[in-house]
């Protein structure tokens, strides 16, 4: 008997891969409107646009193949950008090391909440997000404040180049492999997925999926605060709204790289590509000169087209947890 086509099923098919026809057609269009999009100069610029992205989209991916959501992402790196801003010149380099003990702390506060008192994600991030906008701009009323020029030098390392490209670039995709072996190939990183797929079968298995949950929140939140620490050196300064457009744009890049948004599939390296797809987005549209009003546009329909392109076709629940 011939089996019949399922259209749900050609759709979640052509989804496994959509993260390569993204990328691909996004190069290729941007390249056809303006040739110097593909220029050294423009591509070490999309570099050091990359790197504290990807850092926050691969933070989120671990909370969003646990099926839940971290809508504080960006609050996160604005909070750190003001504190690396200001402080770096008094403290120097070891900020970045602090600025991870406070995204683990972040992280703990919000995977404890989620897990132990069974609150929805959503609802504990979106209350948090608003906390770490009130620290970042209490610390910063008067706006961004400049890093003192007499005091450059110790973060104008992170902008240089080294192999053509910027050190906080290297320094990310570093840290993406990490968290791509960490996924891929430890008990911890099945876990998550485990997780994200049924969270019940899973802890009846003999699984802490607790520990599972704060893990993947602390992850998240400390590489959001090191985004944040990032941007402070690439901006060389304070600023408290740096992460107000953040969080859309690394969910949007999750999401481009084919993870459930329901939990239970994804990749970092998929990540990776969602994020590179999302950022020439945004720096094709500055190139062509795009209204940023349609910017803002461009990239909500982006990640409502990857969205349905990844939902689930089976019938789960679709809830985030």
């Amino acid at each position: 008997m011939t089996k019949k086509l399922n259209l749900s099923d050609i759709s979640y098919s052509f989804s496994k891969y959509m993260y390569i026809v993204s990328i691909v057609l996004v190069f290729l269009v941007f390249t056809i409107m303006s040739p110097q999009f593909l220029s050294l100069y423009s591509l070490q610029n999309l570099a050091l646009e990359t790197a504290p992205m990807l850092l926050m989209s691969c933070g989120i991916s671990f909370v969003i193949f646990t099926g839940g959501i971290d809508l504080g992402t960006g609050s996160i790196a604005s909070c750190t950008c003001v504190i690396t801003g200001l402080y770096v010149s008094q403290v120097g380099n070891s900020i970045i090391l602090l600025m991870l003990v406070v995204g683990c702390v972040m992280g703990v506060i919000n995977g404890i909440l989620v897990s132990k008192l069974k609150l929805p994600s959503f609802i504990v991030t979106l209350c948090t997000t608003n906390f770490w906008n009130f620290v970042a701009l209490r610390l910063s009323p008067s706006g961004s404040q400049i890093i003192p020029l007499n005091k450059r030098s110790m973060v104008n390392w992170a902008t240089k180049d080294v192999i053509g490209f910027p050190v906080i670039f290297w320094i990310a995709l570093a840290i993406t492999a990490l968290l791509y072996f960490i996924q891929q190939y430890t008990v911890f990183g099945k876990t998550i997925l485990s997780v994200g797929a049924n969270t019940r079968a899973t802890r009846m298995a003999g699984v802490d999926t607790d520990k599972a949950q704060i893990a993947a929140f602390v992850i998240c939140d400390a590489c959001c605060a090191l985004a944040g620490a990032f941007y402070a050196y690439k901006l060389k300064s304070a600023v408290p709204t740096v992460g107000l457009d953040l969080n859309l744009l690394s969910i949007a890049a999750v999401a481009l790289g084919g993870a459930s948004m329901v939990g239970g599939r994804g990749s970092i390296l998929h990540t990776l590509v969602g994020v590179i797809t999302i950022t020439a987005v945004t720096s094709g549209l500055e190139i062509i000169g795009c209204n940023a009003l349609w910017k803002d546009i461009i990239i909500g329909m982006i990640l409502i087209l990857a969205v349905c392109l990844n939902s689930d076709s089976k019938g789960r629940d679709l809830i985030i947890k």
